[in-house]
């Protein structure tokens, strides 16, 4: 199976300024936002997302269009470092899941994290906000 959509929910948001996220939004169509049954969790200042079986748990984020889908899928799991020549373990398995937005489901990529949650806060609202927009938020106040 593949989809030539992916669902972003942390570093490669597009109010992320990282050298990839740039990277990605230019090789990429931004759909608008959507979510994922899921908790999200913060690693350090990344985020992580679990699958769930609960219906109200949400994971907020954005559905993308990529233009040319195999070569920036392989980029991308380099940076997500789970890429066949990444060292193992993996921190991430990138997987086609239901994405809902717009009141559909959209068959897309996500990355979801493998390791124990067990040690990691939660993010309850599902929403993971990028470092720049928390100064950016602070400095207009």
């Amino acid at each position: 199976m593949s989809s030539q959509y992916l669902f972003v929910y942390g570093t490669l948001k597009s109010d992320a300024t990282n050298a990839h996220a740039k990277q990605f939004h230019s090789q990429a169509q931004l759909i608008g936002a959507a979510a994922w049954q899921g908790c999200l969790y913060l690693v350090t200042n990344y985020p992580a997302a679990i699958a769930s079986s609960n219906p109200q748990d949400r994971v907020i984020g954005e559905l993308w269009k990529l233009i040319d889908p195999e070569p920036l899928l392989q980029a991308l799991d380099e940076y997500e470092e789970c890429a066949s020549s990444s060292p193992l373990p993996h921190e991430y398995q990138r997987l086609i899941q239901p994405i809902e937005f717009n009141a559909q489901v959209i068959q897309a990529w996500i990355y979801i994290y493998l390791p124990s949650t067990a040690e990691l806060a939660r993010i309850d609202s599902g929403l993971f906000i990028n470092q720049n927009q928390k100064l950016l938020r602070r400095s207009a106040q």
